[in-house]
């Protein structure tokens, strides 16, 4: 169960779409729960996309405790697969090769994002009845009850912009520190080098002010509304990353993928 600390969690309820330049901390929440930052209020958010590792984390719950929704909970390695470029490597590596674990998952439908929320929710319920046993963690993770599941709209859009009013979440988005990982060709042309052709490591380059990494490209997240996704990713140029624009998506691909929130009942 300590492994399990490691895992990003979040505490989400309805929020006004608004900039909230200067956020009072109440004392509940100097102290985020493992692995996430507050927005307002009772809202935590996922400080980073999900990773391979957490998601493999579940499949291999699953491989052990269900082995008919393990099947189905496996990601879509052939969305690498294109008739243009050599991607089999992706399709063997990216997903279990240890090389990999940091880099966001991709492949997973909505159906199955919401299947690991709810997975999500039942195993940090068992811990919470079982925090007692970890003195360390009992004073700062105060939730009695919780739901995970996927950022609202206006939720996902209010941690992006992370109070700046800007359009990507940054008040200078072009220098070496904060450039997102976003159409490389595009970013050659800018004179800049992100690392790579595919996705990079979730907490790539700097956070936002409210501390989440790459809310703009990287791979484009899911939100409640099916179909859509906010965000932009490695595939997109910078002005398809435009926080209050969203994307359309119909399947599992190479750029999609999605961080959690989390609703505290009590």
């Amino acid at each position: 169960m300590k492994k399990l600390l490691v895992v990003s969690i979040i505490f989400i309820v309805g929020c006004k779409h608004q900039f909230d330049l200067v956020r009072k901390v109440d004392k509940e929440h100097q102290t985020s729960p493992p692995g996430t930052v507050w927005i307002k209020d009772s809202i935590f958010i996922d400080q980073c996309e999900i990773r391979n590792v957490d998601y493999l984390e579940y499949v291999i719950w699953l491989k052990k405790h269900d082995s008919i929704k393990y099947d189905k909970a496996l990601p879509d390695t052939s969305v690498w697969r294109e008739k243009t470029s050599y991607n089999e490597p992706y399709m063997e590596y990216y997903f279990r090769h240890p090389s990999y674990r940091n880099y966001p998952v991709v492949g997973v439908s909505y159906e199955q994002a919401l299947a690991y929320c709810n997975w999500r929710t039942a195993r940090v319920k068992e811990f919470i009845k079982l925090k007692k046993h970890y003195n360390s963690i009992e004073e700062t993770f105060h939730a009695k009850d919780l739901l995970y599941r996927l950022p609202t709209k206006a939720e996902w859009e209010y941690a992006a912009y992370a109070g700046t009013g800007k359009e990507y979440g940054f008040q200078k988005l072009y220098n070496k520190d904060n450039l997102p990982n976003f159409n490389v060709k595009e970013t050659y042309l800018l004179g800049y080098d992100v690392g790579g052709d595919i996705t990079v490591p979730v907490m790539y380059k700097k956070p936002n002010s409210f501390g989440l990494y790459n809310t703009i490209g990287n791979v484009a997240e899911m939100i409640t509304d099916k179909g859509i996704c906010k965000g932009g990713s490695w595939m997109n140029s910078i002005t398809e990353c435009n926080i209050s624009d969203s994307l359309k998506y119909e399947k599992p691909a190479s750029w999609l993928g999605f961080r959690c929130v989390c609703v505290v009942t009590k």
